[in-house]
């Protein structure tokens, strides 16, 4: 008779790795899923079965589309499983192995795909740390990333540890040297990735893992070979210095023309859904190895859009973020911050294992690559097809993938963050936006523009209606990070310059200051880059109030947009009737 675990029946096994095994399994209601069942003496560690919980509710968080979602997960006894659909299809490592490289649209599809999940991911607080083309399967939709929410919970951030349970190859550097590890360290990966898919070859060569390791840190990646139309994005993703490499959301933007993940993640859904879908399968597979199956469910546009800040209560999404304020912090000071409404974040880990993994004898031959590259791939055939077309309608009609004009002038459309949170709420009112933090909560919610290279000047005309707090502008963050520089004018008539960074209370760069009191403020913030430095100023109804700069660790140009924070103790609500962009010095 089958083994049960949890009320689902296992069929078969599909592959084994540094967790325990993954299993082909029948649901109770007679679909399929992919279980996989923790090894025995990681959940019995008490810590582990708390991880467990927390990464599990942090996966669930996870937007469906472009991923294996988390469909169940319990711990019965010594037995921990988690359940998530069943994906069809073979595992990219496996694909490039039997059919050679990709290449053109083939080669641009997946690396969209893929950014769409990371940028979905992140959004959720989630890190990976284990992307690699065994964790890339090629659904008959398109590729859904695999193994994330999960490869983290062995709470040993050694390299030892990485080494054992994980390959080196798609290692970020930072992660081989055994440092704390942000997102930036899946864009490394991602870019290794995209590599390997579209050379057949390691960007770092294969071999003895002290010897890729060493490749990693000291030497830059082999990427002869790869098309010239996605070389450029893959460089920077490759980058030594996590601040230099782009976020997810900008790896996208840059894939499809320039916006933000709110728009782009639409553009990419309505591709995906948009086509005749069979019916919903409530079947999963965990974030494992070997091919897995099933096609996305209707709920993958709710849950995508949802990720994306587009629509619906209670989820900020990436262009959308709040945090509590941190305990003992006064009034608006500054706070933890970060996505997720102040879920807890992922715990460093080590990474993952698992079989078709490619190693060392893994490159395709020259003539080999040859005669496969005019093979079909069957995932892409459909989906880019028909993204071919929406894209085309959406660079017509769909502000944010038009070229880049500047000054940038806000209407607060569709694309601005709209909905409920734990922290609050955003809202249009009439022509304006509205933030409303609850008492002891900040939220800060993007543009759907990015920064200029060369700095930005932003500008808003903004009024606290309600409570107490302060509000204003922010330049050079990341809604997926959570890092930026506030610009803030509180109730009490101080102006604040700080510097914000997940997990911590922030470092006032400048006040608190006093400035004139009145009841409608026009805010401007300048952040100008220049080589390793970042001037910050402040103007408040057209007086110079704030001056700065940063040179430890400065951010870059990214992303913008507007905040408002209560105090502990009341609320805040602000209406901002205007918001604009510009390059500095322009």
């Amino acid at each position: 008779m089958n083994e049960v675990i949890g009320g689902y029946t296992l069929r078969r096994l599909l592959g084994r790795g540094g967790m325990g095994e993954v299993h082909l399994a029948t649901t109770p209601t007679g679909g399929l899923a992919a279980l996989k069942v923790i090894h025995p003496a990681l959940a019995r560690d008490p810590a582990f079965r708390r991880r467990f919980e927390r990464e599990v509710a942090a996966a669930r968080r996870v937007a469906r589309f472009c991923t294996a979602p988390v469909l169940d997960a319990g711990i019965d006894g010594d037995v921990a499983y988690l359940v998530t659909e069943y994906v069809k299809g073979p595992d990219l490592a496996q694909a490039v192995r039997d059919q050679g490289p990709l290449s053109g649209g083939n080669l641009e599809a997946l690396a969209v795909g893929i950014a769409t999940a990371l940028s979905a991911i992140h959004g959720a607080g989630v890190i990976h740390r284990d992307l690699k083309p065994s964790n890339v399967l090629l659904s008959p939709l398109g590729p859904r990333v695999i193994d994330f929410g999960i490869a983290q919970l062995v709470g040993n951030d050694s390299l030892a540890s990485q080494a054992i349970l994980g390959t080196p190859a798609f290692m970020a550097p930072e992660q081989v040297r055994g440092e704390p590890l942000t997102p930036a360290a899946d864009v490394f990966a991602w870019g290794g990735v995209i590599a390997y898919a579209g050379t057949g070859r390691l960007p770092f060569g294969g071999g003895a893992p002290g010897g890729v390791l060493y490749r990693i840190t000291q030497q830059e990646p082999q990427l002869d070979g790869l098309d010239d139309g996605i070389r450029d994005v893959v460089e920077r993703a490759l980058a030594k210095d996590p601040r230099a490499r782009p976020t997810a959301q900008r790896l996208l933007a840059d894939l499809v023309g320039g916006t933000r993940l709110t728009t782009a993640t639409e553009v990419v859904e309505r591709t995906w859904t948009g086509t005749t879908a069979p019916a919903p399968n409530p079947s999963g597979s965990p974030g494992s190895q070997g091919s897995q199956g099933s096609s996305a469910s209707p709920g993958a546009a709710g849950a995508a859009a949802r990720a994306a800040g587009t629509a619906g209560p209670g989820s900020p999404g990436p262009g959308s973020a709040t945090s509590p304020l941190g305990a003992g912090t006064p009034g608006p000071g500054p706070a933890a911050s970060g996505p997720g409404a102040g879920a807890s974040g992922p715990e460093a880990g080590a990474s993952g294992s698992g079989p078709g993994v490619p190693g060392a004898g893994t490159d395709a031959s020259p003539a080999g690559r040859a005669g496969k590259r005019g093979r079909r791939w069957p995932w892409v055939v459909g989906a880019v097809v028909v993204a071919v077309a929406l894209l085309a309608w959406a660079v017509a009609s769909v502000p944010g993938l038009r070229q880049e004009s500047w000054p940038y002038e806000a209407d607060f459309g569709e694309a601005w963050a709209i909905g409920a949170s734990q922290g609050g709420n955003a809202r249009r009112s009439g022509t304006a936006y509205e933030l409303t933090a609850k008492a002891g909560w900040r939220l800060w919610k993007s543009a759907p523009r990015y920064e200029p290279d060369s700095g930005v000047v932003i500008s808003a005309n903004a009024t606290l209606e309600e409570g107490a707090g302060e509000y204003g502008v922010w330049c050079h963050g990341s809604a997926g990070s959570g890092d930026r520089y506030e610009f803030g004018v509180s109730d009490a008539g101080k102006v604040t310059i700080v510097k914000r960074r997940t997990g911590t209370q922030g470092r006032t760069l400048f006040g608190p200051a006093d400035a004139r009191r009145q009841t409608a403020n026009r805010i401007v913030a300048e952040c100008d880059q220049s080589g390793g430095k970042v001037t910050l100023r402040m103007w408040l109804n057209e007086r110079l109030v704030a001056e700065a700069s940063d040179t430890s660790e400065p951010y870059r140009p990214n992303e913008a947009g507007v905040h408002a924070a209560s105090t502990a103790t009341e609320s805040a609500r602000v209406r901002f009737d205007s918001f604009a962009m510009r390059p500095a010095g322009g």
